[in-house]
């Protein structure tokens, strides 16, 4: 779903299949920077505290970045080409002017050795706070999380991750999505990357969206923290409400309501 304010251009032609893993720093044609000017960032960054060091070089625009005892890959550096753009599923955090278009692209992924585990929060944590210590000193025109396609403007992405990587929440509406339904309800997009569910909130229609929505983000992140639902679960809401989780028959999606609303338990339905 494009988000208002948005130059279509980013959603046409360019644009291809979402990496697996990382994240995009996108920036305007001609800013994107070197390799000598991300080491110097990285080594005087006082956003997110996060200790890189520089591995390897390349001639093709990449860049090794060590942190936390693992390897990450910064590819696209001028003055090589950048990388493809990804898509715009979702876009957070755009309330002025937008982007415009003619974007170019450096991405930020998990080193080849420990690709496989390229869903694993500590890791993810990591390269979280490699991409806050660029996001603001650079000319960034937005951060996009690669697996669910969500677009940030880059303060918005750096408040999130600070906040996440200090010990807040999980940051639900960033490194995924929840966006209602034709049927009224709220669905997650991007929770499946880290625990193979999605959530969907099942509430009264006269009951706001936002309110939905924080319920969603309330399991979300219980389930960054402590994984893959497999049994009905009660959590405690924001204001004290009891939340019911339960996963469908197949485990795909994670069916959330207040305590009392009398819904069908999810097995009698699937």
């Amino acid at each position: 779903m494009q988000a208002a304010g948005l130059s279509t251009d980013l959603v046409r032609g360019r644009h291809v299949s979402a990496p697996a893993a990382g994240l995009s720093l996108l920036f305007a044609a001609g800013k994107r920077p070197g390799a000598d000017e991300v080491e110097r960032l990285l080594a005087a960054d006082g956003v997110s505290r996060q200790r890189v060091a520089i591995g390897c070089r390349s001639d093709d625009g990449r860049l090794e970045l060590l942190a936390g005892g693992l390897a990450f890959e910064l590819a696209g550096l001028a003055p090589g080409p950048g990388e493809a753009l990804p898509p715009l599923a979702h876009a957070f955090g755009f309330a002025r002017a937008g982007i415009a278009g003619g974007c170019e692209a450096i991405t930020l992924l998990p080193g080849a050795h420990i690709a496989g585990g390229r869903a694993m929060v500590p890791l993810v944590r990591t390269m979280i706070g490699i991409a806050a210590g660029l996001a603001l000193p650079l000319p960034v025109s937005a951060v996009c999380w690669n697996p669910a396609g969500c677009w940030m403007e880059p303060d918005y992405f750096s408040r999130i991750a600070v906040n996440w990587l200090a010990g807040g929440g999980f940051p639900a509406l960033g490194l995924a999505a929840v966006e209602p339904d034709e049927a009224g309800r709220v669905v997650s997009s991007g929770l499946a990357f880290f625990a193979g569910q999605e959530v969907v909130v099942e509430m009264p229609a006269e009951v706001p969206t936002a309110e939905k929505v924080k319920l969603a983000v309330r399991v979300i992140d219980y389930v960054v923290r402590h994984g893959p639902l497999d049994r009905l679960c009660e959590l405690q809401g924001a204001a004290g409400e009891t939340i019911l989780a339960e996963p469908t028959h197949d485990r795909r999606l994670i069916r959330v309501w207040r305590a009392g609303q009398g819904l069908a338990r999810a097995g009698q339905l699937m």
